[in-house]
């Protein structure tokens, strides 16, 4: 976008998750505060953001309506596994839709750093094909290597996917570890072979730089950081079990995607936009505006949804009530990730640059 708008937004959330693990190993600030400041003033409002481009857009209606309809589906799955509950008599159908929902919003946060590379190669017409390949295998297998290292290291997250709490056991179990281990080193190190043996232009490039933020951070994250995981005394549960590592993987997309939905914003529904498309410009008129917006839905709607699931420490409403055979926190749950997943789902619709020649406009792109 620009040098110092690519900095605050892009880059910016790296530094904002460096804050938070000062903040709670340094300063000492309770992990309940950190998160509930996180889920109402970054991620809540991430969520708001997509809204401001899409449900408030007359024209998005019309040419997306069919997709904005759709997305509204996303509030069905987790009532359909609650039923597959009451059928099969057991409780696993309803965890799996919860394990699947978590596993999915990694997937958008990874998804979503590919978009920005794929962005930083298009605005500075980098097509190798062979650094696109290097770059793009770095990213993805740099952030899910250390994500599955998680998965069957950590003592709760094993639990979580029925392997024995007491560590890998088994030839295969510790091959498949060590494997892991093995081929992030591996893509590293392709990844700064190529960079340092290609032409020197390569590494004033802005998404080199913003490829290894995102997979060492996340990197030192599960490898290093889920260690102390719970750090919250009183968990409950696998919705408490992970409270910081939430916000240190999560904050950094929020930030960038706000940041990205205020620049195509701002230039859709700028000085000469066309009332055309409806609330969207009185919403859009200001950054100061956008915020509001996005913060506005973040401390209604995001926090209800989030108090209604019974889940989360310190907020929580609808405690031992029920609804037929159902909980009304199991309700909640539905609700809380039926908005997730509308949000995974928009946003992979919203953002295909191909074929979309306003698309590319509003990001600087045509």
């Amino acid at each position: 976008m620009s040098p110092r708008y690519d900095l605050f937004w892009f880059f910016g959330g790296a530094l904002v998750t460096l804050l938070v693990l000062g903040l709670y190993f340094g300063a000492g600030v309770p992990i309940v505060v950190l998160w509930w400041t996180w889920l109402l003033a970054f991620d809540g409002p991430h969520i708001g953001a997509a809204f401001t481009r899409t449900y408030v857009d007359r024209q998005e209606w019309r040419s997306r309506r069919n997709v904005l309809l759709l997305s509204l589906l996303s509030f069905a799955v987790g009532p359909v596994f609650l039923l597959l509950n009451v059928v099969t008599g057991s409780q696993d159908p309803f965890l799996l839709f919860l394990g699947l929902a978590t596993f999915y919003g990694y997937y958008h946060v990874v998804r979503q750093h590919y978009g920005f590379l794929s962005l930083y190669k298009a605005r500075n017409r980098d097509f190798d094909k062979i650094d696109f390949h290097v770059d793009k295998w770095f990213l993805y297998i740099g952030s899910w290597a250390p994500y599955f290292y998680f998965l069957f290291t950590h003592p709760k997250a094993r639990a979580l996917i029925r392997l024995p709490v007491d560590g890998p056991r088994g030839l295969l179990e510790q091959t498949a570890i060590i494997a892991m281990i093995a081929v992030w080193l591996l893509v590293l190190l392709a990844f700064l072979v190529r960079l340092f043996t290609g032409f020197s232009a390569r590494i004033r490039q802005p998404h080199v730089a913003y490829l290894l933020v995102t997979v060492l951070l996340y990197a030192a994250v599960y490898f290093f950081v889920a260690r102390f995981e719970p750090v919250y005394a009183q968990s409950q549960g696998p919705d408490q079990d992970f409270l910081l590592l939430s916000v240190l993987v999560v904050i950094f997309h929020n930030i960038q995607y706000l940041g990205l939905v205020w620049f195509h914003n701002r230039n859709r529904y700028g000085a000469a936009a066309s009332e055309s498309f409806g609330p969207a410009v009185a919403v859009n008129r200001s950054l100061g505006r956008y915020l509001l917006a996005c913060h506005i839905f973040s401390g209604i709607v995001y926090f209800l949804f989030a108090a209604s699931t019974g889940v989360f420490p310190n907020f929580q409403i609808l405690l031992n009530r029920r609804v037929g055979p159902f909980t009304a926190n199991q309700l909640g749950l539905c609700l809380w990730w039926g908005l997730a997943i509308n949000h995974y789902y928009l946003d992979q619709k919203i953002w295909r640059i191909s074929g979309d020649s306003a698309l590319k406009r509003n990001l600087g792109l045509a």
